[in-house]
């Protein structure tokens, strides 16, 4: 039979089905069908959906794909996310399908990538790493966040800090400060390390944004923030990392997080 698309709405019992059984890969999907965030569509050939496609209004895109259908539809669900125009920049999935849309770009990708997923909550959590020191973030942080922002993209994504609108990033971190998501380590106006808690519903916690400062590496600050998340964690807590991000892997390892699972990471230009 050929290939089948349907779109799907908050709280449609196939595709919360889907993003469920994915585990951390399927969080950020899972959380926006509970939220109405975003587009959905589901996919397959013919049979039940074995696909499920959603974008978010960031843009970011995340793919879902059984693993037995992966090669197959990798083809099909590139050209219908090209016909659908969506407006994604970062794209998260399966490697065949990742694949099919870097091949599609007009101009080489800023990162093509595997990525790490990590797990933890609570129970894992290593309390012994917490840190008393972790607070939320404060108007007079603003600065010293926006310069971590900038650096950690332009170490981890290839990010240019002169092509980054600084209206935009001063709102956005404006927006954390004000809800509380984004935590820290270091005096008022002089941040050492932070993280930003992200996507948060019925698939559990994203951790996002973890950085710390050259000047302060090496002292285990990013282990201490992570696992104080971890330690009041009401359910699961995930996040993903560059596969060759080793020292950032091994923190979040001694923070009490295990790997499970790995996606390609796909960044335009």
């Amino acid at each position: 039979m050929g290939f089948v698309t349907r779109d799907v709405g908050a709280g449609d019992a196939v595709a919360v089905a889907m993003a469920t059984a994915a585990g951390p890969h399927g969080v950020y999907v899972r959380n926006a069908l509970a939220g109405a965030e975003g587009a959905a569509f589901v996919a397959g050939r013919g049979g039940p959906p074995e696909a499920l496609v959603w974008v978010g209004p960031r843009g970011n895109l995340v793919a879902i794909v059984e693993s037995a259908a992966d090669a197959a539809l990798a083809g099909p669900l590139a050209d219908e996310i090209a016909r659908r125009a969506l407006a994604w920049r970062i794209a998260m999935g399966p490697a065949a399908l990742l694949a099919c849309l870097r091949d599609r770009l007009a101009r080489a990708p800023l990162a093509y990538r595997t990525q790490v997923y990590c797990v933890g909550d609570a129970a894992t959590a290593d309390r012994a790493r917490r840190s008393g020191d972790v607070r939320r973030a404060q108007r007079a942080d603003r600065e010293r966040l926006m310069q971590a922002t900038l650096l950690l993209n332009e170490s981890d994504l290839n990010v240019d800090p002169a092509r980054v609108d600084r209206r935009w990033l001063r709102d956005t971190i404006d927006e954390r400060i004000a809800d509380g998501t984004t935590l820290v380590i270091g005096q008022p106006g002089s941040v050492q390390c932070k993280l930003d808690l992200g996507s948060d519903g019925p698939g559990g916690l994203v951790i996002e944004g973890v950085f710390t400062f050259a000047e302060h590496r090496g002292r285990g600050l990013a282990a201490a923030l992570v696992a104080s998340v971890l330690a009041e964690a009401r359910g699961s807590v995930c996040l993903h990392v560059g596969e060759r991000n080793l020292p950032a892997r091994r923190a979040y390892a001694t923070a009490g997080m295990a790997e499970t699972g790995r996606c390609t990471l796909l960044l335009t230009a």
